[in-house]
């Protein structure tokens, strides 16, 4: 699979409020946080290029990163950028990442860093899709019992679109006025619509597919399991 002109994005700026103000892409599974489990899976997939956008947890995240940034250096250049108001919503920070990539990339993959799920074969059937779509449709959205999800693939004249929006405007508002070119990727799991806001939702993770995700040693009082 040809993944060279597909640059991702990886939204990682949100406030965690919902699981108590904690940087939800640090939770650990086996041992692993979830936002390198995804970078690992999107170099797997065959992307070269990507960007994660921070916000609230910057700080907290960014060590990592540069971390990743060195051990991932061979197969992934890994940037990120950060949204200076990431209260304006997902529209925002995607923005903010997609400045951030080379304008010359013919599409851009956006995932989430919180999906406890997603595996490198997740992302490549959502890159088959894109490759094998039809005239006309400039978006490629997973999805499962109706309900739309992560990663997604958007091409470059929606890209252009998104950055001449402001305020909370995003690719939502895009895909209600371009119904005609989405293409939906039905999948028979809940992989790419399984997110984790609250200490609720990590409780059922658990409780439904015995994952468990663990909040790292170290962090301050607050984000101690």
């Amino acid at each position: 699979m040809t993944t060279g002109d597909i640059g991702a994005v990886i939204m990682a700026a949100g406030a965690g409020r919902r699981m108590g103000g904690k940087p939800k892409a640090l939770l650990l599974r086996d041992g692993v946080p979830l936002i390198e489990r995804h970078l690992r899976a999107l170099t797997q997939a065959g992307i070269r290029q990507a960007v994660v956008v921070l916000g609230h947890h910057a700080g907290r995240i960014e060590p990592l990163l540069r971390e990743l940034q060195a051990s991932l250096a061979e197969v992934l250049e890994l940037r990120w950028a950060l949204n200076p108001r990431p209260d304006d919503g997902p529209g925002s920070s995607l923005r903010v990442g997609l400045a951030a990539l080379p304008g010359e990339l013919g599409a851009v993959l956006v995932s989430l860093a919180d999906q406890p799920l997603i595996e490198a074969a997740d992302v490549n059937a959502v890159l088959r899709a894109w490759q094998g779509r039809g005239a006309g449709v400039q978006l490629v959205v997973p999805s499962h019992d109706g309900q739309p999800g992560h990663p997604l693939v958007l091409d470059s004249g929606v890209r252009a679109e998104i950055m001449k929006m402001t305020g909370a405007a995003g690719l939502r508002d895009w895909r209600k006025a371009h119904a005609a070119q989405v293409a939906t990727l039905a999948a028979d799991h809940a992989r790419y619509t399984l997110d984790v806001d609250s200490e609720v939702d990590r409780a059922a993770l658990k409780a439904r597919y015995g994952i468990a995700l663990t909040w790292p040693e170290g962090l301050a009082g607050s984000f101690a399991q």
